[in-house]
């Protein structure tokens, strides 16, 4: 048994140390005390010049949310913190809804990528029993019913204006596939129903009708579209590097959407094509994207060949978790095995052993670079990579801390 072998209690003691240490990076600078949340960057100091994006906001809500379910001081006033200013300063008092960014580089078009996090942080403050966490959670599952959900499409469209009046043309893969993990932490949160059926509705359109188009090689998800849901597989072709719309298809989403496969499985253990369809995403990112040094490589084009062959930091926690699920679901040792080598891999490349955190982004050569992110902004793919081997099958995050308390 090794610090990284899947289901010993050797690899879970490390992961708590390692979470601890992930937390002890944000926790003492990612507040800003004028509302919201910092970007910090390589050395956990803010970079202001960054701006305060809303996914992330959002996204340290979700995660302090549940480091207070796990009991770590002073969790809870940060939590709290984000919550406090999503209901306050951080929405916009007068038409509703959040900006997808304030302070240097302000957007003020009301994203649907943001406003899923923000059903993810709420649904998990809600959990956590946190102050105003429920009318937060009102209030933007209210909002996407109102200005974005499209029950004929089973789908979000992806941006609208200030005003909620005008809906930008694009529609994608990316945002849908972050409000399908969102919806379904709102389902185990609130126990409503539609909310479950909503996350299968957008699995079957982002990963069953692609995997069954007839396409050649379908595992390779389309991520964008006009609003007509028309694929678009030029877009943003002389913009490759793109951070949220990249050209081609990007290998993590692949393992994001089999992990939420096997997810909503669980909990409809009656749809027979979700847990067949994770092994497929799976594989295909392992045979497409995963490199002979190991990290995947950021974007494919449709024959496969790489356009950014970067490793980013993200993809690796996304196959942490779908090769745990897919473990559970299958029983096949395989997955426990390719569990081991992406935190093995994660642990000799991506974590930044000397000044804390991971990596955002490594060269060909494994090296550190800078291209399309700066600092370190994002603790959500990495404290959720630490939390995957607690979970069973039929739980998410959020509920699984919260029983694991005896509450």
């Amino acid at each position: 048994m090794g610090r990284f072998t899947w289901g010993s209690e050797e690899h879970r003691t490390w992961l708590e140390g390692h979470r601890a240490w992930m937390l002890d990076f944000y926790q003492p600078h990612v507040v800003d005390p004028a509302g919201g949340f910092h970007w910090l960057g390589d050395d956990g100091r803010p970079k202001p010049e960054q701006g305060k994006g809303l996914w992330i906001a959002a996204r340290m809500t979700h995660c302090f949310s549940l480091a207070h379910l796990l009991g770590r001081d002073g969790a809870r006033d940060v939590a709290q913190h984000g919550v406090d200013h999503l209901l306050g300063g951080g929405r916009d008092a007068e038409y509703g809804g959040w900006y997808a960014q304030v302070g240097a580089g302000a957007n003020e078009a009301k994203e649907m990528y943001g406003l899923a996090h923000v059903v993810l942080a709420a649904s998990s403050a809600f959990t956590a029993g946190l102050d105003g966490a429920q009318a937060l959670l009102d209030e933007a599952l209210r909002l996407i019913d109102e200005h974005y959900w499209s029950e004929a499409e089973g789908a979000c469209l992806d941006v609208m204006d200030r005003r909620f009046a005008v809906a930008d043309p694009y529609r994608g893969l990316n945002a849908n596939m972050h409000l399908t993990e969102a919806y379904l932490a709102a389902f185990e949160a609130t126990g409503e129903r539609r909310l479950l059926d909503r996350a299968l509705r957008l699995a079957e359109r982002f990963a069953k009708a692609q995997l069954t188009s007839g396409r050649e090689a379908p595992h390779r998800l389309v991520e964008h579209f006009d609003e007509q849901w028309a694929p678009q597989p030029d877009y943003n072709r002389d913009e490759p590097a793109h951070p949220f719309r990249p050209y081609g298809s990007t290998p993590g989403h692949w393992l994001e959407w089999a992990k939420l496969c096997v997810q909503i499985s669980a909990l409809r253990p009656d749809v027979d094509w979700l847990v067949p369809a994770a092994e497929r995403l799976f594989a295909g990112a392992i045979d497409d994207a995963w490199c002979e040094g190991g990290g995947f490589v950021y974007t494919l084009d449709w024959d496969g060949s790489p356009v950014i062959s970067n490793r980013f930091f993200w993809p690796v926690t996304e196959a942490i978790g779908a090769a745990h699920v897919l473990r559970l679901a299958t029983g096949k040792q395989d997955y426990a095995d390719w569990y081991e080598r992406f935190w093995t891999f994660a642990d000799e490349h991506l974590v930044d052993h000397d000044r804390g955190s991971w990596h955002s982004e490594l060269d060909d050569d494994l090296r550190p670079v800078k291209l399309t992110w700066d600092g370190k902004p994002d603790l959500y793919h990495v404290l959720q990579a630490t939390l995957y081997a607690l979970l069973p099958l039929d739980e998410g995050l959020a509920k699984h801390l919260l029983k694991a308390r005896g509450v």
